[in-house]
């Protein structure tokens, strides 16, 4: 499989049912979000500029379709797109953003 990007959602039931480590990508705002995943965490991600810049650019497209998504699943995502990771998701937001916004996002839904 590809290398992947975790959302936290998948994070904490990875986490409370399998006590395993995560075996990809998380990023640092699933630690602020869930801190137990820095325990079973291998690869943290920090956001950088073009992460927000993107992120700004989806939500902005988002909100006139009225569509908006949590800022942080935005900035997650951003982070998985600019790094052609594959983001591995439970959220249904998810699928609003690759339809409306950014076709090409490999997204695995769980």
């Amino acid at each position: 499989m590809e290398e992947a990007l975790y959302d936290t959602s998948i994070v904490i039931r990875i986490v409370a049912r399998d006590r395993q480590k995560i075996p990809g990508y998380i990023s640092v705002l699933t630690v602020i979000e869930y801190p137990p995943a820095l325990n079973y965490a291998s690869k943290i991600l920090y956001p950088e500029k073009r992460d927000y810049h993107l992120a700004i650019k989806w939500q902005t497209l988002l909100r006139r379709k009225g569509n908006p998504i949590p800022a942080v699943d935005l900035i997650i995502a951003a982070q998985a797109y600019n790094r052609s990771l594959t983001l591995i998701a439970s959220d249904k937001h998810f699928e609003i953003l690759k339809k409306e916004a950014t076709p090409n996002i490999k997204l695995v839904l769980k």
